[in-house]
């Protein structure tokens, strides 16, 4: 009897062992990272990588089929895949990816779209079977919006005036105001003067779309003519809509144009962010001849989910890579800022050589998307 009781009680520990084992095995859901994912059509090198991730690791391996077909985007002329496939996750292993292979296709004017799908998994759960993949079209030929200043005031619809003096952190010495002395409408053009109403006193108008237009990527083309004199900043430029939020420079910022008043031949552009601290990175233009407040002059930025061009009348001089960004916060929406500073941490204060009034004088601001 003593033996048959041992017996049991040894079963009972192995099926309770047993059981234990069985009920400790995780069943992971597969999915994709959202229900979309964006890719530009300049994608470099070229190949994108889609996530497929589970939602824990495994002891036993993981496989789920996939498969890649077209929608408005066609295989062969916009993208081109393996089609169907399966992806096995290694004991361990939580991410895999579906490569495609985007293709330029400067004829086209319109974003495309393909789609993925999972299916027949071993050892786990689909929970998210499809993704919309879009390619984004990276020429840019639709306006999206624009301002021609053809109006007899600002159109304070599009616009805000920013008002205040200290420039914000830089140690400008400008009163920014709303008054037509500092910003107005004349003949089609956006006037933004600075003026010296005395000694060590400058006024001077700031304008931003902020809440009434921002966009995420495009072609932002701008026409203007520009101030001098040492101490002058002017700049177009934007900042991300969620710089109340995330605060600067984790916002980000894109610097489409800026000059400092003393060297009038060269104009800057910049990124600015945020990685452990403000980084930044950029790259300037030096016109063959004369100076950008001798006349109009075409100023562009094209920026991608890959990247940004600047360009000044057509001419790119300068292109930086989102993989040279760390901790990247340009695939958000950014607004417009147009304004001219006086003195500050980067171009020094006015002298005795520096003359008054100066304009920023802007045709007009489009943007392409």
């Amino acid at each position: 009897m003593k033996n048959i009781l041992l017996l049991l009680f040894a079963q009972i520990l192995l099926v309770s062992g047993s059981c234990k084992k069985a009920s400790s095995r995780i069943t992971p859901d597969i999915s994709f990272n959202g229900s979309s994912f964006s890719v530009s059509e300049d994608a470099s090198p070229g190949t994108v990588n889609i996530p497929v991730i589970l939602s824990a690791a495994s002891d036993s391996k993981v496989t789920v089929d996939y498969a890649v077909t077209d929608s408005t985007a066609l295989e062969g002329k916009d993208y081109t895949s393996q089609g169907t496939g399966t992806l096995e996750f290694d004991p361990g292993q939580i991410t895999k990816n579906i490569t495609v292979n985007i293709l330029a296709d400067t004829a086209g004017k319109h974003d495309t779209y393909f789609k993925a799908a999972l299916s027949n998994p071993v050892n786990g759960k689909i929970k998210g079977p499809r993704i919309k993949v879009r390619i984004i079209n990276a020429d840019f030929a639709t306006i999206a919006w624009s301002d021609e200043f053809d109006g007899a005031t600002l159109d304070q619809s599009s616009w805000n005036y920013e008002q205040g003096a200290g420039g914000w952190g830089n140690n400008e010495l400008e009163n920014y105001t709303n008054t037509a002395a500092n910003v107005h409408l004349d003949s089609g053009y956006l006037h933004i003067s600075v003026l010296n109403p005395s000694p060590g006193s400058y006024t001077s108008g700031r304008i931003t779309t902020k809440g009434k237009h921002e966009f995420t990527y495009g072609r932002m083309e701008i026409r203007a003519k520009l101030p001098e004199g040492q101490g002058i900043w002017p700049a177009l430029w934007m900042l991300g809509a969620n710089f109340a939020s995330a605060g600067w420079p984790a916002c980000g910022e894109i610097d489409i144009m800026e000059l400092l008043g003393q060297t009038p031949s060269v104009v800057h552009g910049t990124l600015h962010w945020n990685s452990g601290g403000h980084q930044m990175q950029g790259g300037l233009y030096e016109l063959p001849a004369g100076k950008f407040s001798s006349g109009f002059h075409t100023f562009t930025l094209i920026w991608t989910p890959n990247g940004f061009k600047w360009l000044v009348d057509q001419h790119e001089y300068l292109f930086i890579n989102k993989a040279q960004v760390s901790a990247f916060p340009f695939d958000l929406s950014q607004f417009f800022i147009f304004n001219v500073a006086v003195g500050g941490n980067w171009p020094g204060n006015p002298d005795e050589t520096t003359l008054f009034p100066q304009h920023m004088i802007v045709d007009y601001v489009r943007v392409y998307q």
